[in-house]
């Protein structure tokens, strides 16, 4: 991934699920992903943070994708959330709140 808007898109998304997993456990509902895969999660975020700053010389980089199972897990969560309607409660955060 190395277009900058595949690459926050993706972000978004990994941002969006973990948001609806920690919603649902503060309602008391089973939480979508185990600690392990929220690990997962924010390891790809930071992989995906460090490709896109540009502060970060080429060997600081870091390439960490989830494991396709996990993925798996994602698109249905994703799915869920679109077919569901859940987005408009979830916050881009690529937006920019004094806007």
């Amino acid at each position: 991934m190395n277009d900058r808007t595949e690459i926050n898109q993706r972000l978004a998304d990994l941002y969006s699920v973990l948001y609806f997993c920690s919603e649902q456990q503060k309602a008391g509902r089973i939480y979508v992903f185990t600690i392990d895969e929220r690990i997962s999660i924010n390891q790809e975020r930071g992989s995906l943070l460090s490709q896109i700053n540009r502060d970060n010389f080429p060997h600081e980089i870091r390439n960490y994708k989830i494991s396709s199972a996990l993925q798996v897990k994602v698109q249905i969560t994703l799915n869920k959330l679109a077919q569901t309607n859940l987005w408009h409660y979830l916050k881009d955060p690529f937006t920019d709140e004094n806007n």
